[in-house]
Protein backbone atom coordinates (compact mmCIF):
# COMPACT_ATOMS: atom_id res chain seq x y z
CA UNK A 1 0.00 0.00 0.00
CA UNK A 2 1.61 3.23 -1.18
CA UNK A 3 0.12 5.30 1.68
CA UNK A 4 1.75 3.14 4.36
CA UNK A 5 5.25 3.14 2.74
CA UNK A 6 5.76 6.90 2.77
CA UNK A 7 7.98 8.90 5.11
CA UNK A 8 7.15 9.93 8.67
CA UNK A 9 5.44 13.15 7.56
CA UNK A 10 3.79 12.12 4.33
CA UNK A 11 1.40 9.39 5.67
CA UNK A 12 -0.58 12.08 7.47
CA UNK A 13 -0.69 14.80 4.78
CA UNK A 14 -3.96 13.48 3.41
CA UNK A 15 -5.90 14.62 6.48
CA UNK A 16 -7.34 17.68 4.74
CA UNK A 17 -7.97 15.96 1.41
CA UNK A 18 -11.38 14.68 0.35
CA UNK A 19 -12.24 11.10 1.30
CA UNK A 20 -11.51 8.60 -1.41
CA UNK A 21 -14.01 5.86 -2.18
CA UNK A 22 -11.52 3.16 -3.16
CA UNK A 23 -10.32 0.81 -0.43
CA UNK A 24 -6.75 -0.39 -0.52
CA UNK A 25 -5.29 -3.60 0.89
CA UNK A 26 -2.58 -2.90 3.49
CA UNK A 27 0.99 -3.98 2.85
CA UNK A 28 2.43 -6.11 5.62
CA UNK A 29 6.16 -5.69 5.05
CA UNK A 30 6.80 -2.39 6.84
CA UNK A 31 9.66 -2.70 9.38
CA UNK A 32 9.34 -2.23 13.11
CA UNK A 33 9.26 1.32 14.47
CA UNK A 34 12.55 3.03 15.19
CA UNK A 35 13.03 5.75 17.80
CA UNK A 36 12.55 9.15 16.10
CA UNK A 37 14.35 12.36 16.89
CA UNK A 38 12.67 14.45 19.55
CA UNK A 39 9.94 16.69 18.10
CA UNK A 40 8.11 19.28 20.17
CA UNK A 41 4.43 20.02 19.69
CA UNK A 42 3.78 23.12 17.55
CA UNK A 43 2.48 26.21 19.34
CA UNK A 44 -1.30 26.27 19.53
CA UNK A 45 -1.63 22.53 18.89
CA UNK A 46 -5.15 21.15 19.43
CA UNK A 47 -6.12 18.81 22.26
CA UNK A 48 -5.25 15.23 21.34
CA UNK A 49 -7.58 12.40 22.34
CA UNK A 50 -6.26 8.84 22.35
CA UNK A 51 -8.93 6.19 21.79
CA UNK A 52 -8.43 2.63 23.02
CA UNK A 53 -7.23 0.55 20.08
CA UNK A 54 -9.58 -2.13 18.72
CA UNK A 55 -8.77 -5.66 19.86
CA UNK A 56 -10.75 -8.93 19.79
CA UNK A 57 -10.81 -11.54 22.54
CA UNK A 58 -11.81 -15.20 22.41
CA UNK A 59 -15.07 -15.61 24.35
CA UNK A 60 -14.45 -17.24 27.69
CA UNK A 61 -16.00 -20.66 28.04
CA UNK A 62 -17.73 -21.48 31.31
CA UNK A 63 -15.58 -23.60 33.59
CA UNK A 64 -16.87 -27.16 34.04
CA UNK A 65 -18.28 -27.83 37.45
CA UNK A 66 -16.04 -30.12 39.50
CA UNK A 67 -17.41 -33.58 40.04
CA UNK A 68 -18.79 -34.04 43.51
CA UNK A 69 -17.27 -36.83 45.54
CA UNK A 70 -19.45 -38.70 47.97
CA UNK A 71 -17.86 -38.73 51.39
CA UNK A 72 -18.89 -40.54 54.49
CA UNK A 73 -20.79 -38.47 57.00
CA UNK A 74 -19.05 -37.47 60.16
CA UNK A 75 -20.00 -39.75 63.07
CA UNK A 76 -22.32 -38.36 65.65
CA UNK A 77 -20.99 -37.84 69.15
CA UNK A 78 -21.01 -41.11 71.00
CA UNK A 79 -21.20 -43.23 67.89
CA UNK A 80 -18.55 -45.76 67.07
CA UNK A 81 -16.50 -46.30 63.98
CA UNK A 82 -13.87 -48.84 63.11
CA UNK A 83 -10.22 -48.21 62.39
CA UNK A 84 -8.33 -49.92 59.58
CA UNK A 85 -7.47 -52.67 61.99
CA UNK A 86 -11.14 -53.25 62.76
CA UNK A 87 -10.89 -52.02 66.35
CA UNK A 88 -14.01 -50.03 67.30
CA UNK A 89 -13.37 -46.38 68.23
CA UNK A 90 -15.48 -43.48 69.31
CA UNK A 91 -15.58 -39.87 68.19
CA UNK A 92 -14.41 -38.33 64.94
CA UNK A 93 -12.08 -40.06 62.50
CA UNK A 94 -8.41 -39.06 62.49
CA UNK A 95 -7.17 -36.13 60.42
CA UNK A 96 -5.88 -38.45 57.67
CA UNK A 97 -9.43 -39.65 57.03
CA UNK A 98 -11.19 -36.29 57.16
CA UNK A 99 -12.28 -34.55 53.97
CA UNK A 100 -10.39 -31.39 52.86
CA UNK A 101 -11.39 -28.35 54.81
CA UNK A 102 -13.34 -25.53 53.25
CA UNK A 103 -10.36 -23.23 53.73
CA UNK A 104 -8.19 -25.44 51.52
CA UNK A 105 -10.82 -25.48 48.79
CA UNK A 106 -11.15 -21.71 48.97
CA UNK A 107 -7.38 -21.27 48.64
CA UNK A 108 -7.31 -23.50 45.56
CA UNK A 109 -10.19 -21.60 43.99
CA UNK A 110 -8.46 -18.27 44.67
CA UNK A 111 -5.25 -19.56 43.09
CA UNK A 112 -7.13 -20.64 39.96
CA UNK A 113 -8.84 -17.27 39.71
CA UNK A 114 -5.43 -15.52 39.63
CA UNK A 115 -4.56 -17.07 36.26
CA UNK A 116 -4.53 -14.46 33.49
CA UNK A 117 -7.39 -14.85 31.03
CA UNK A 118 -7.35 -13.65 27.39
CA UNK A 119 -9.56 -10.74 28.46
CA UNK A 120 -7.05 -9.78 31.15
CA UNK A 121 -4.20 -9.90 28.64
CA UNK A 122 -6.15 -7.85 26.10
CA UNK A 123 -7.01 -5.19 28.67
CA UNK A 124 -3.39 -4.94 29.77
CA UNK A 125 -2.21 -4.59 26.15
CA UNK A 126 -4.74 -1.87 25.31
CA UNK A 127 -3.93 0.02 28.50
CA UNK A 128 -0.19 -0.21 27.89
CA UNK A 129 -0.46 1.22 24.37
CA UNK A 130 -2.81 4.05 25.38
CA UNK A 131 -0.71 5.00 28.40
CA UNK A 132 2.55 5.01 26.43
CA UNK A 133 1.07 7.13 23.63
CA UNK A 134 -0.39 9.64 26.09
CA UNK A 135 2.91 9.79 27.98
CA UNK A 136 4.87 10.43 24.75
CA UNK A 137 2.41 13.11 23.58
CA UNK A 138 2.51 14.86 26.96
CA UNK A 139 6.31 14.77 26.94
CA UNK A 140 6.26 16.38 23.48
CA UNK A 141 4.08 19.22 24.79
CA UNK A 142 0.59 18.12 23.71
CA UNK A 143 -2.50 18.26 25.86
CA UNK A 144 -3.22 14.52 25.54
CA UNK A 145 -6.27 12.84 27.05
CA UNK A 146 -7.50 9.28 26.96
CA UNK A 147 -10.85 8.54 25.33
CA UNK A 148 -12.20 5.25 26.66
CA UNK A 149 -14.18 2.87 24.48
CA UNK A 150 -17.82 3.95 24.19
CA UNK A 151 -17.17 7.52 25.35
CA UNK A 152 -18.77 10.27 23.22
CA UNK A 153 -16.48 12.06 20.81
CA UNK A 154 -15.57 15.64 21.75
CA UNK A 155 -16.73 18.33 19.30
CA UNK A 156 -13.20 19.43 18.43
CA UNK A 157 -9.62 18.35 18.68
CA UNK A 158 -7.58 15.56 17.12
CA UNK A 159 -8.11 11.89 17.76
CA UNK A 160 -5.53 9.11 17.56
CA UNK A 161 -7.04 5.67 17.09
CA UNK A 162 -5.82 2.27 16.02
CA UNK A 163 -6.40 -1.43 15.64
CA UNK A 164 -4.34 -4.47 16.64
CA UNK A 165 -3.91 -6.87 13.74
CA UNK A 166 -1.87 -9.81 12.47
CA UNK A 167 -1.09 -11.31 9.08
CA UNK A 168 -2.68 -14.70 8.35
CA UNK A 169 -1.38 -17.51 6.13
CA UNK A 170 -2.55 -15.64 3.02
CA UNK A 171 -0.82 -12.41 4.12
CA UNK A 172 -4.15 -10.73 4.81
CA UNK A 173 -4.51 -8.37 7.75
CA UNK A 174 -6.86 -9.70 10.44
CA UNK A 175 -7.93 -8.05 13.64
CA UNK A 176 -5.86 -9.60 16.42
CA UNK A 177 -7.73 -12.23 18.41
CA UNK A 178 -6.25 -12.61 21.89
CA UNK A 179 -6.58 -16.22 22.96
CA UNK A 180 -6.82 -17.44 19.36
CA UNK A 181 -4.27 -19.37 17.36
CA UNK A 182 -1.23 -17.14 16.66
CA UNK A 183 0.20 -17.08 13.15
CA UNK A 184 3.53 -15.33 13.63
CA UNK A 185 5.73 -13.87 16.33
CA UNK A 186 4.76 -10.26 15.62
CA UNK A 187 1.58 -8.23 15.73
CA UNK A 188 0.68 -5.19 13.66
CA UNK A 189 -0.72 -1.86 14.81
CA UNK A 190 -2.45 0.45 12.36
CA UNK A 191 -2.57 3.97 13.81
CA UNK A 192 -4.69 6.75 12.32
CA UNK A 193 -5.44 10.42 13.00
CA UNK A 194 -8.63 12.32 12.33
CA UNK A 195 -9.92 15.83 12.98
CA UNK A 196 -12.96 15.71 15.27
CA UNK A 197 -14.47 18.79 13.59
CA UNK A 198 -15.06 16.74 10.46
CA UNK A 199 -17.39 13.78 9.89
CA UNK A 200 -15.94 10.60 11.29
CA UNK A 201 -14.10 8.55 8.71
CA UNK A 202 -13.29 4.87 9.28
CA UNK A 203 -9.72 3.74 9.81
CA UNK A 204 -10.51 0.31 8.40
CA UNK A 205 -13.42 -1.79 7.22
CA UNK A 206 -14.24 -5.48 7.40
CA UNK A 207 -13.47 -7.39 4.23
CA UNK A 208 -16.35 -8.43 2.02
CA UNK A 209 -16.78 -11.39 2.11
CA UNK A 210 -15.66 -11.52 5.74
CA UNK A 211 -13.77 -14.87 5.44
CA UNK A 212 -14.65 -16.06 8.97
CA UNK A 213 -12.15 -18.20 10.84
CA UNK A 214 -12.70 -19.17 14.49
CA UNK A 215 -8.92 -19.16 15.09
CA UNK A 216 -8.47 -15.49 14.11
CA UNK A 217 -10.24 -12.16 14.04
CA UNK A 218 -12.01 -10.86 10.90
CA UNK A 219 -10.09 -9.79 7.80
CA UNK A 220 -9.78 -6.01 7.59
CA UNK A 221 -8.90 -3.53 4.89
CA UNK A 222 -7.27 -0.28 5.93
CA UNK A 223 -9.02 2.50 4.04
CA UNK A 224 -7.66 5.66 2.47
CA UNK A 225 -10.30 7.87 4.10
CA UNK A 226 -7.89 9.03 6.79
CA UNK A 227 -4.10 9.09 7.17
CA UNK A 228 -2.73 5.94 8.80
CA UNK A 229 0.59 4.37 9.58
CA UNK A 230 1.63 0.79 10.24
CA UNK A 231 3.85 -0.46 13.06
CA UNK A 232 5.06 -3.94 13.92
CA UNK A 233 5.95 -5.15 17.41
CA UNK A 234 6.47 -8.53 19.05
CA UNK A 235 3.43 -10.51 20.13
CA UNK A 236 4.22 -9.76 23.77
CA UNK A 237 5.77 -6.29 23.35
CA UNK A 238 8.24 -5.01 25.90
CA UNK A 239 8.02 -1.63 27.53
CA UNK A 240 10.89 -0.41 25.36
CA UNK A 241 9.06 -1.40 22.17
CA UNK A 242 5.92 0.45 23.20
CA UNK A 243 7.92 3.52 24.19
CA UNK A 244 9.54 3.64 20.74
CA UNK A 245 6.18 3.22 19.04
CA UNK A 246 4.61 5.96 21.14
CA UNK A 247 7.51 8.33 20.49
CA UNK A 248 7.12 7.74 16.76
CA UNK A 249 3.40 8.51 16.95
CA UNK A 250 4.10 11.77 18.81
CA UNK A 251 6.76 12.81 16.30
CA UNK A 252 4.48 12.03 13.35
CA UNK A 253 1.64 14.04 14.86
CA UNK A 254 3.92 17.04 15.41
CA UNK A 255 4.99 16.90 11.78
CA UNK A 256 1.38 16.58 10.62
CA UNK A 257 0.16 19.58 12.58
CA UNK A 258 3.10 21.70 11.47
CA UNK A 259 2.31 20.93 7.83
CA UNK A 260 -1.47 21.27 8.16
CA UNK A 261 -1.90 24.18 10.56
CA UNK A 262 -4.96 25.58 8.77
CA UNK A 263 -6.73 22.22 8.50
CA UNK A 264 -6.42 21.46 12.22
CA UNK A 265 -7.93 24.44 14.07
CA UNK A 266 -8.63 24.19 17.79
Amino acid sequence: MRLLRLSILFPFLALSAAAQSTQQQPVLETPSPQPPSATAAPAGAPVVYVSDFDLDVVPRKPSPKPATTRTSSRPKPGSTSRSSSGVPRKGEPPVSEQTPSQGTETAESAEASKEETPADHATALVNAVSENVIRALTKAGFDARRLSAGAPLPPQGVRIRGVFAEADEMNRARRLLVGGEPVGQNIILYVGVNNLKRPEQPLYSLADPPAPDPRHGPVITVTSYAPAERFEVSRDPSGEELEKLAARVAADLSALISANRLSLPQ
